[in-house]
C-alpha cells in the first residue's frame, strides 16, 4: 500500500508525533544559531536528534554536514552531505555541503573541486562560499 509517508508506507517519527515542518525548521534554526556561536557541540545534540526524528529533511542533513565538518569529522560530514544530495539534489546548499564533503578526501577531491566550479557559477550566497572555498583550496 503506498502512502503519503513513503514508497513502503513508513512514517518517520516526526509523522507519528506530529512534528510540524514549521517546528523542524525552528529547531533547525535553533541548531544554525548555536552553530554560529560555536557552540558545536549543541547544535550537533539537536541536528542528530532532527535527523533521527525525520530523516527525509535535508535542511538538518546539510546542517549537520557542517557540524560535523566543524568537529574535525570529516567521514561524518561526508556521510550527512551525501544524504542531503540524495535527498535534495537540485538544491544548491546541497551540493554545497557534497562538494565541502569531498574536499578532505585525495582521492574525490577533484570532484569537489568540479562541484564548487559549477556552484560557483550561480548566484547568491552558495555561489560566493564555492567560489570562496575554490580560491582557499588553490583551484
Amino acid at each position: 500500500m503506498e502512502t503519503s509517508q513513503g514508497e513502503r508506507g513508513e512514517a518517520t517519527l516526526a509523522e507519528a508525533i506530529g512534528l510540524t515542518e514549521e517546528l523542524g525548521g525552528a529547531i533547525a534554526g535553533i541548531a544554525e544559531e548555536e552553530l554560529a556561536a560555536g557552540r558545536v557541540e549543541a547544535a550537533r545534540t539537536i541536528l542528530e536528534g532532527l535527523v533521527v526524528t525525520n530523516p527525509r529533511d535535508a535542511r538538518g542533513w546539510i546542517l549537520l554536514a557542517r557540524t560535523h565538518r566543524s568537529l574535525g569529522q570529516p567521514l561524518a560530514a561526508r556521510f550527512c552531505a551525501e544524504v542531503a544530495g540524495i535527498l535534495a539534489p537540485g538544491v544548491p546548499e546541497a551540493q554545497l555541503a557534497r562538494a565541502e564533503g569531498l574536499l578532505p578526501f585525495p582521492e574525490d577531491r577533484s570532484r569537489g573541486l568540479q562541484l564548487l566550479e559549477q556552484l560557483a557559477g550561480g548566484e547568491g550566497g552558495v555561489a560566493e562560499r564555492a567560489a570562496a572555498l575554490r580560491t582557499a583550496a588553490g583551484a
